[in-house]
């Protein structure tokens, strides 16, 4: 038996071997396993009132059910955006494999709770069941305001709010916001003071991009309003005119400086070319839309 020529062959089969792993990190590895995986929850039971939350914990192992560190962990909610899942983000697990998430809501009803690592769906799920919260049902798009209370000298009756589909209420500043959105007050829901205390305040609705013209009163500049609330200075008369007609100037409204603050500011306008009025509208129909949330 030529001894010398067997370790010589071992030492090669080695050197081989550690060479293909450097060179190819992971390449016996074991892999994620969707089924060896596993997630819990530190209560199956939470209030839906926006603050009080449930951790949930996604562990990630391996085909031989060794924890994995580094590993990108994505957590879903059956209920989509009704449930505020934070990080909002991919959470990496740990050196103990987990990935730690806040979930909290403002709507009753059960949700359930799916995972994904590296891309790959666990064969794993957490139940979490929601009370005491919204229950008046509201579905994303609805429009809502309190019951009239009667006295004429006030105003919190008469506000009109838009349901988001990130579970906030929108208001419409004044009624020249609302007629760009919508025709009439015909789809307006009237919902108890209880409930609607329950729904968290989002921010101001601006005008419906590719609608109206604005101007601010101490502000000599004409804008058009293009999608999220952005404004760009219309340099000419002659954009405006291709735009709205030889009446274009009865398509512009006055907005107070007070709310100034819920708009920003665009490149300004050169040509009318440069602004297609009618894409803009036909990508904002909603205040979803308008606001990035998708439809409706």
């Amino acid at each position: 038996m030529n001894l010398p020529f067997f370790k010589k062959s071992v030492i090669s089969v080695l050197t081989f071997a550690l060479s293909f792993t450097l060179a190819i990190p992971g390449a016996f590895a074991a892999s994620t396993s969707p089924n060896n995986s596993a997630m819990g929850a530190t209560k199956d039971s939470v209030t839906a009132d926006g603050i009080e939350s449930v951790q949930i914990t996604v562990l990630i192992r391996d085909d031989l059910l060794a924890a994995q560190a580094g590993i990108p962990v994505e957590l879903f909610s059956s209920r989509g955006a009704l449930d505020e899942i934070s990080p909002s983000s991919t959470v990496v697990t740990d050196s103990l494999g987990r990935a730690k998430f806040d979930v909290r809501s403002l709507r009753d009803g059960l949700a359930t709770f799916t995972a994904q690592a590296n891309g790959l769906p666990l064969e794993k799920w957490v139940d979490v069941t929601f009370k005491n919260g919204l229950s008046f049902p509201l579905a994303a798009g609805d429009l809502i305001k309190i019951p009239d209370d009667g006295n004429a000298t006030t105003l919190n009756d008469t506000a009109v709010y838009y349901y988001a589909t990130d579970g906030r209420r929108y208001v419409f500043p004044n009624e020249n916001t609302y007629f760009t959105w919508y025709t009439d007050f015909s789809n307006v829901q009237v919902i108890p003071i209880d409930q609607m205390s329950l729904i968290p305040i989002g921010g101001n609705i601006t005008y419906r991009p590719g609608t109206r013209m604005v101007k601010f009163q101490t502000d000599p500049k004409t804008y058009i309003i293009i999608r999220g609330g952005v404004l760009r200075w219309i340099k000419s008369e002659d954009i405006a005119r291709t735009w709205f007609g030889p009446a274009w100037n009865t398509f512009v409204d006055d907005v107070s400086e007070a709310f100034y603050v819920n708009y920003t500011f665009g490149v300004p306008v050169e040509n009318a070319l440069d602004v297609s009025l009618q894409i803009i509208r036909d990508a904002t129909r909603t205040v979803n839309a308008d606001k990035g949330f998708g439809n409706p």
